[in-house]
């Protein structure tokens, strides 16, 4: 898919942000060059939608009673990345490392809605180090695939959100934000890319 078409399905932001964003994308490819290709592996949660349980452990509950909150430490991603599940008032959604102060959540990506995690995470590498993550959602009779920059210091944030619907292979346009947009992706200064449409729960 060539970027002026990609662009087309972008409903926040075009595709790189700014010219700096390009000027470190440029870098980022000419260090992939000299350093190795992108792969990926995949690494697995309990499976909330079937009710498969037993990979994530209970670390923290907090809130009230009636409605928990409840915080599950799940197996770790490669590089020892942790991944946190976190379920509140029919939401489960899935942590990478610590937020990134600025950048947006889940709940963002998914405008709040109601939202189970598939059970697999794909974390994409250079060099066997990860830098993006992708993770999809099942949310108000949709679906859609967060795609999440993983920095060095170990927090994260959503830098995309693509639905999955008809006419777009949401699989293939997550995995090419991952390669080519997250790597030089900015929590705190870079808006959250839409590609296709996030209904509202309202």
């Amino acid at each position: 898919m060539s970027m002026r078409a990609s662009c087309a399905f972008v409903s926040i932001i075009a595709c790189l942000s700014s010219s700096a964003a390009l000027a470190g994308l440029s870098a980022f490819h000419a260090d992939q060059s000299a350093i190795g290709p992108i792969t990926r592996t995949y690494t697995y949660i309990d499976d909330i939608r079937a009710n498969k349980s037993g990979l994530c452990k209970t670390i923290r509950v907090s809130g009230y009673k009636e409605q928990p909150v409840v915080q599950e430490r799940c197996p770790a991603g490669p590089n020892g990345w942790s991944v946190t599940m976190v379920s509140a008032d029919a939401r489960v959604n899935v942590w990478f490392g610590r937020q990134a102060q600025g950048g947006a959540t889940v709940s963002d990506a998914l405008k709040g809605g109601f939202s189970d995690p598939h059970s697999t995470i794909e974390w994409r590498l250079l060099s066997g180090k990860p830098f993006a993550a992708i993770q999809r959602y099942y949310f108000g009779g949709q679906q859609a695939l967060t795609v999440h920059r993983l920095n060095d210091d170990k927090t994260s944030c959503v830098a995309a959100v693509v639905s999955v619907e008809h006419g777009l292979d949401a699989n293939a346009e997550a995995v090419r934000l991952a390669d080519e947009i997250v790597p030089t992706f900015r929590c705190a200064y870079d808006k959250m890319i839409v590609v296709g449409h996030i209904a509202d729960p309202s």
